[in-house]
């Protein structure tokens, strides 16, 4: 074939479960200008039986075979390596690209002069399925992006120059995405297509679901890389208070979640984008989500907070950290969970 436009990475690990749908999912906007790079990573499964079946069946796909698991970061540069187009999109063996997702993304890159875009998505298989809209335009996800990643990483696509200089790392897997975009937008144009262009698959066996202890300390790292690729200084302190706002674990103590609060004040006071500002302001809401076993003394300084007007959430929000408040949740607990995939909107 011709050199192709789009070049789409698929890592594979025992995902027969998913595979031929996921596959399918992108052979069906073939228009000549997409190639697949699938990288079976030493599948136990029938994984591979099942990508060697559709290398036969579709137009313009590559099979890499790992001899052995060598993990999602090498898997991910071999894919890079052999792919041969313009631009590099990213998908997971376990979702399903919306119909129209690459041509989509591709007008919207070209369009816009942004380098690399992620865009809108909708998570299922656990629970009730929920649309997640991170922040799409470019100040609101600069400033996101110092907190989290907000960038689902099977919704990339980015020019081919972005990966010709930036490459996943193996010291930050388990966040190598995370990683990748937060070095990137340092240097390049980052966006999320304000659209729905991929199903998110939720499961037990995810490593994000699996091995959050260590993508946390990991996910740590990069928020302090993130906050000096920004030019904002820190003190120890307000590095400790800025991973609070995200961990995975409760607020339990008062002066926590005040110094919080000082911290987001400085932080939203050092933006000049009135979007970033407000990304910055709807971290209080994170913070107070996880200080729910402070029952009153959260619901009392949420409320009382200038970051309170200033944060997206509305009505809804002060619902349910209202009620977190009387129930004082821990974060960590099943009833917490189940109200979560059960549509928490805060």
């Amino acid at each position: 074939m011709s050199e192709p436009t789009i070049s789409v990475l698929i890592p594979i690990y025992n995902g027969a479960k998913w595979l031929a749908r996921a596959l399918a999912s992108v052979e069906e906007q073939q228009d000549g200008s997409i190639e697949i790079i699938a990288i079976d990573d030493g599948s136990t499964d029938r994984s591979l039986v099942i990508a060697e079946q559709a290398e036969l069946t579709f137009r313009n796909m590559k099979l890499l075979r790992n001899e052995r698991n060598l993990g999602i970061v090498a898997s991910l540069n071999r894919g890079l390596d052999a792919a041969r187009g313009r631009f590099i999109a990213r998908m997971d063996s376990d979702d399903v690209c919306r119909p129209g997702r690459f041509a989509k993304q591709l007008a919207f890159l070209e369009r816009t002069g942004v380098d690399l875009c992620g865009s809108w998505f909708t998570e299922f298989g656990q629970g009730l399925a929920r649309t997640v809209r991170w922040p799409h335009q470019e100040p609101a996800l600069r400033a996101a992006m110092l907190f989290q990643n907000t960038i689902c990483h099977p919704t990339v696509m980015a020019r081919r120059k972005v990966f010709e200089q930036f490459r996943y790392r193996e010291e930050y897997r388990l966040a190598e995405d995370y990683d990748l975009f937060a070095r990137a937008s340092a240097k390049f144009r980052i966006a999320n297509v304000p659209e729905v262009l991929l199903r998110y698959r939720r499961h037990a066996q995810q490593a994000t679901q699996a091995k959050r202890e260590s993508m946390e300390r990991i996910t740590r790292q990069i928020r302090q890389q993130a906050l000096q690729s920004q030019n904002v200084e820190t003190t120890i302190e307000e590095q400790r208070l800025h991973n609070l706002i995200r961990a995975p674990s409760s607020i339990t103590a008062m002066d926590d979640l005040e110094g919080i609060e000082a911290w987001l004040l400085k932080l939203h006071a050092l933006q000049s984008d009135p979007l970033a500002k407000r990304v910055v302001a709807s971290q209080w809401v994170r913070a107070c989500i996880r200080a729910a076993p402070l029952g009153g003394g959260m619901w009392n300084a949420f409320r009382s907070s200038p970051l309170h007007g200033a944060a997206a959430g509305g009505s809804t929000a002060n619902m349910d950290l209202r009620i977190l408040s009387l129930l004082k949740l821990d974060y960590g607990s099943k009833p917490f969970d189940i109200m979560r995939r059960f549509g928490l909107s805060a």
